[in-house]
């Protein structure tokens, strides 16, 4: 497994940093959404409110995360050029930003107007995202890259997948199209946060838990083959799923599997670290616990509805708790780089990013990450204060990201001012 990156292919700053910057602001919408509608928000999952908020915090939180991540990491990971990238990342951010703002909206107040418009940017957004990210994937990359470059081309093609299917749902709620849209709805959420949340941030963790986290290095075996059987068993789950079989639950079974050893695996590494933890453990240990939970609550027989704790702990718990802390370390990391290159005396990424920030948002984070559990087993005022709670921890984080980003351009000001 590769830990040595090749920083000369990295882009310039402003190109992951605008969908890096701007993540924190849907999640921040998202619980204010939550706080204006309140239980209802947490009564069903088919709710319109529901839809929305799931929306902001999947493509504009994740999607943003992600993107800007990717932008960032293929080129220095896979050591390649990412072409195009630099001229198309705004429109691919416009075209992101506004269709996720529209289909909350169009979810919302059942606006058909919205519904296509939203559909029209975010499939443009994603094929020019995929587009550029499967051109810079094809190349031939380093050798000791290939695990992680693998897995993030199995997950660009489950994104492509998830897409697809989700300007057909859109299609359909407009008349566009006959579907037997339950079903569907299923097979898209399956391919957009197993297929294209989990099988990425199983491939990232490969690279970056090793190289931050100071812990021993995956398996070459173990990052080889996991990615591929999650995505194996997503799609006999969704063959088995759409004609009705018993044998969909092998397909589910794989990929339960396949999630539960990747946690255990990486929270027995952190565990055995010797470095102390830090902030950015905690983040790991939430994250992966999470994840943890999801495939028991899945795995367990019916009681509960599992459509919602399953949505809290896989996408609040599991995919914005690493997300959080990935962004913590990213960020810093990219501004210092940035400054060194260009000349300036920049302070230690410590001095950037204080750990005592990020100790402010995992308090915040966690407690929402708990009442939002809490609110989907029994839903009631508590869906208000969760909603406030998670608004305020994605504030924080776009705060502190924000900050550190005003500082160096700053210090780079004053110092061209005084040579």
């Amino acid at each position: 497994m590769q830990r040595k990156l090749a920083f000369e292919h990295t882009p310039g700053l402003a190109l992951p940093l605008r969908f890096l910057l701007a993540a924190p602001w849907f999640g921040a919408l998202a619980g204010l959404l939550l706080v204006w509608q309140g239980a209802e928000a947490m009564s069903t999952r088919w709710a319109p409110a529901t839809l929305a908020v799931t929306h902001l915090l999947t493509l504009g939180f994740l999607g943003m995360a992600m993107a800007g991540s990717l932008l960032q990491m293929v080129p220095v990971v896979a050591g390649v050029e990412l072409h195009w990238a630099r001229r198309l990342s705004p429109v691919i951010w416009g075209a992101l930003a506004g269709g996720a703002l529209l289909l909350a909206a169009g979810f919302l107040h059942g606006l058909p107007w919205c519904l296509r418009a939203a559909g029209i940017l975010l499939a443009g957004a994603f094929i020019l995202l995929v587009a550029v990210l499967a051109r810079a994937l094809s190349q031939r990359s380093a050798p000791n890259a290939l695990p992680v470059v693998a897995g993030m081309r199995q997950a660009v093609l489950a994104l492509a997948c998830a897409v697809t299917i989700g300007v057909a749902l859109a299609a359909f709620l407009v008349g566009a199209v006959r579907l037997r849209v339950m079903e569907w709805t299923n097979v898209h959420a399956a391919w957009a946060l197993v297929g294209w949340v989990g099988v990425l941030v199983v491939s990232v963790v490969f690279q970056v838990v090793p190289m931050f986290q100071s812990t021993q290095l995956f398996p070459r075996q173990l990052a080889f083959t996991l990615p591929p059987l999650c995505l194996g068993g997503l799609v006999l789950w969704t063959v088995g799923y759409l004609l009705n079989q018993p044998w969909q639950w092998i397909g589910a079974g794989l990929v339960s599997v396949c999630l539960g050893l990747f946690a255990v695996y990486t929270l027995v590494l952190l565990f055995r670290r010797k470095r102390a933890a830090d902030v950015s453990t905690w983040y790991w240990w939430l994250s992966l616990g999470s994840l943890l939970a999801s495939v028991a609550v899945f795995l367990c027989p019916r009681g509960i509805d599992k459509a919602l704790v399953l949505g809290v702990l896989f996408i609040v718990g599991f995919a914005m708790s690493a997300v959080n802390g990935m962004l913590y370390k990213i960020v810093p990391f990219l501004l210092w780089y940035h400054g060194q290159h260009a000349g300036c005396d920049v302070p230690g990424v410590r001095q950037l990013m204080p750990e005592s920030e990020p100790r402010v948002q995992f308090a915040w984070h966690a407690a929402s990450v708990v009442l939002l559990l809490a609110a989907a087993i029994a839903p009631g005022w508590l869906a208000q204060a969760a909603g406030g709670v998670l608004a305020v921890a994605c504030m924080r984080l776009g705060f502190d990201l924000a900050l550190a980003a005003i500082s160096l351009r700053k210090l780079a000001n004053e110092q061209n001012q005084e040579s």
